[in-house]
Parts: structure tokens; sequence; C-alpha cells
């Protein structure tokens, strides 16, 4: 068979272009040529239709990961706005407790709400520091931006906080400038009211109102709100002042609770009604 195949080679190269096997090779490409163009056209969909299919599952395939892609930045972007966000209130808080005014001798044991139960009326949180922490009724809470509320009720490991825009709630207070001094009350809508405040007492909108530490029920100097409105009607006893808490308690996430020094002279909640 070699001898045979290296013979025809050799008569094919020494022909003439007209000879037997050139014209044998011309006749096999007449037919077989349109059939390899009817082939071609016959697949030709058949393979335009696999590379559109192809690309079809890569740009799925790339989209499918682009999504995860996106999904981590997204998530890693919320991750990174919740650790700022908590970063700043502990920042807003340690300002808070250096401030010369501040009653250094107290102990803060920091807190994080867990819990919240608030309605038109009532209003408490739930913190994750409890007696084991040294938390008890009535003590002081407060965070970076100002007063809080007071320790209701206390567990091991948990402890539950009257805010101040409860209904409930009273916190003797004063006023900056002036010092006049009067109760400030649970509202509605989130704001806070201050009563009893003598009606010939200076009073005007934006004057700080803080706590005044009589009652021994709340820490002294301790930020509550801003005036918003004073009513100053005649046939009142009294000025009715409308406040704005600094404290905005929607967005309560961190606290710290105030711990006071042994022996200091605090009544509790549970001993408000004797006249404490």
């Amino acid at each position: 068979m070699l001898l045979i195949s290296v013979a025809m080679l050799t008569w094919y190269f020494r022909e003439p272009v007209g000879g037997v096997l050139h014209s044998t090779q011309r006749g096999g490409l007449r037919i077989i040529s349109p059939l390899e163009s009817g082939i071609s056209t016959a697949t030709g969909p058949f393979k335009d239709s696999y590379d559109w299919m192809a690309e079809l599952f890569s740009a799925r395939s790339d989209n499918e990961r682009l999504r995860q892609e996106a999904e981590q930045l997204r998530t890693e972007v919320v991750s990174l706005r919740e650790t700022e966000a908590e970063n700043e209130h502990l920042r807003q808080m340690l300002n808070f407790v250096n401030q010369p005014s501040f009653p250094g001798e107290y102990t803060r044991v920091p807190a994080r709400v867990i819990g919240r139960a608030s309605s038109a009326w009532n209003a408490t949180v739930t913190i994750n520091s409890g007696s084991d922490d040294g938390v008890s009724l009535g003590q002081t809470v407060v965070n970076g931006q100002g007063l809080v509320g007071q320790v209701s009720a206390v567990a091991t490991n948990s402890a539950q906080v009257l805010l101040i825009i409860d209904h409930t709630s009273r916190v003797e207070a004063k006023l900056q400038p002036g010092a006049a001094a009067g109760t400030v009350l649970g509202g509605i809508n989130g704001l806070l009211e201050m009563d009893f405040v003598d009606k010939d007492a200076k009073a005007e909108a934006n004057d700080v109102v803080i706590t005044s530490g009589t009652g021994r029920l709340f820490v002294k100097g301790v930020p509550i709100g801003v005036i918003n409105e004073v009513s100053d009607r005649e046939i009142e006893y009294f000025k009715r002042i409308s406040i704005t808490p600094f404290v905005d308690f929607n967005k309560l996430e961190e606290v710290l609770v105030l711990i006071p020094p042994a022996g200091a002279d605090q009544v509790p909640l549970v001993e408000r009604g004797n006249g404490g």
C-alpha cells in the first residue's frame, strides 16, 4: 500500500495539469464543494444557536456573579454604616461624660437597648445590663445627648428603663439661664412638658432645661431638652412650657447607667409615692 501511494504521488506531481489524476481531482472537488456548502448552510443556524446559547449562559453566569458581588457590597456598606453610627454614639457619650460639669463620682455602666415597649403614653426600653453589673432601681440613665430615663425594674442580666417621655415620668428640673425650677412631665408625640414654673420666672424659646437634682431622683445637671414654646395665660398660676428632648428616642441604642458612690442618698422609684 505504501509503495502504491508513493507511486501515485510521483505520477501526480510528474504528469501535466491536464493529466488523468489532476482531472480526477478537479471532478471530485466539483462534487464535494456543493456538498460542503450545503452542509455549512444547513448547520450554520445550529452553530449560531449554539454560540448564542453559550453566550447567554456566560452572560447569565456573569450576571449572577455580579449580583452576588453587589449583594456582598450592600451588606458591607450596611455593616460599615452601623459601625460608624455606633462609633458616633460612643463618641458622643464619651464627650458627654468628659464634660467638667459631669458628676465624676458616679460609676458609668454601658448598656445596649435590646427591647422596646412604647405607645402614645407609655415608653420603656430593656437594656442588657442588670444587677450583676451593679444596676439597681432608681439609677439615672443617659446617653451622649442627655437624659434618657431611670431604671424601673432590674433582673440579673437586664433592666427596664422608664423613659422621660413616658406619661408617668417626673423629673425635677431647672432652666438655663435663670435657674427657674419646675417639673418635667412626659408628654405626647415625643415631646415633654415643664409644669409648676413660677409665673414670673423668665423662660424663652431655646432656653435649655437640665435636671436640678432636687428630690434625689436624678443626677444633677444632666441636659434634658430645649424650650420650643411657653404658655403664659393669665388664668393659670404657673407657666406651662413645651420642651423638645435632646435624646432622639427613636434611635436610642447605647446608654450609660450612672451608679452613685457607696452611701449616696438616692430614692428609688418604688419610694416616690412616699414623698421622696
